[in-house]
């Protein structure tokens, strides 16, 4: 026959009332009955938690200040490359420009030449290797000739078909799209610095806002934690509202 323990007056152990305790205490049902909070110590956790949320404000606004001023510090960099790139090109654009208006100058008189010789057909072989962009101002140059009924030039156009506004070189007017744009990057930089500047500012000011904001709880004398509190909230939301009114880059 089988003996329990209950039979020879052995307790067994109660698991459900040792659960129950550790419950009752978790639940602070046995905890002493709760004393009245120090003023003192009411000040205190109010300035710790307020500490608290400034310090977690900064550090977030000063890594995004830090941030972006990386970011506006890479889009200075950009712009730069990208005028200089502009520029070089104009340069080339202007030299190559400058050759093209060289060879008009040159078989222009040389048209003119043969012209006033009266070679009509050296006259029109090299009037038809005029560049069109020559060719064009040379008809509108011309046709400012006055003619006599015979045909005889009696006065010839002031100036030449390269003073007409029709008188274009490719090159040229590429070359000045390319100086304009490589002016226009520089000044994409120029903003571009400013911007990574200010946000280098505003990552200083947050800093001191930390700065601020940590040491308050340091100090025992209420009037300077009142004062190095209001000072790290007043600095940390003005440098945070000026963050955030500037543009951003992602």
């Amino acid at each position: 026959m089988q003996v329990t323990g209950a039979e020879h007056g052995i307790d067994q152990p109660d698991d459900g009332g040792l659960l129950d305790d550790v419950v009752d205490e978790i639940l602070g049902e046995n905890l002493p009955p709760h004393r009245e909070e120090d003023p003192w110590e009411r000040r205190q956790r109010v300035l710790e938690t307020t500490t608290t949320v400034i310090l977690a404000l900064a550090a977030v606004g000063t890594a995004w200040a830090t941030f972006q001023a990386s970011q506006w510090s890479s889009k200075e960099s950009d712009a730069v490359s990208a005028s200089s790139v502009a520029r070089s090109k104009a340069i080339q654009a202007t030299s190559q420009g400058a050759r093209t208006e060289q060879l008009d100058t040159a078989i222009w008189l040389q048209w003119l030449s043969a012209f006033r010789a009266g070679d009509t057909a050296q006259a029109k072989f090299l009037r038809d290797r005029f560049r069109p962009g020559l060719l064009q101002a040379h008809k509108i140059w011309v046709a400012k000739a006055v003619v006599a009924p015979d045909g005889t030039v009696i006065s010839a156009p002031a100036g030449t078909p390269f003073t007409e506004p029709q008188y274009v070189v490719p090159d040229a007017v590429r070359a000045d799209a390319l100086a304009a744009e490589a002016e226009h990057q520089l000044a994409v930089s120029q903003h571009a610095a400013s911007r990574s500047t200010s946000f280098v500012l505003i990552a200083v000011v947050l800093a001191l806002v930390l700065f601020f904001a940590g040491v308050a709880t340091k100090f025992r004398n209420p009037r300077l934690q009142a004062v190095l509190v209001a000072l790290a909230l007043i600095v940390g939301v003005f440098a945070l509202v000026r963050m955030l009114t500037m543009r951003q880059l992602l």
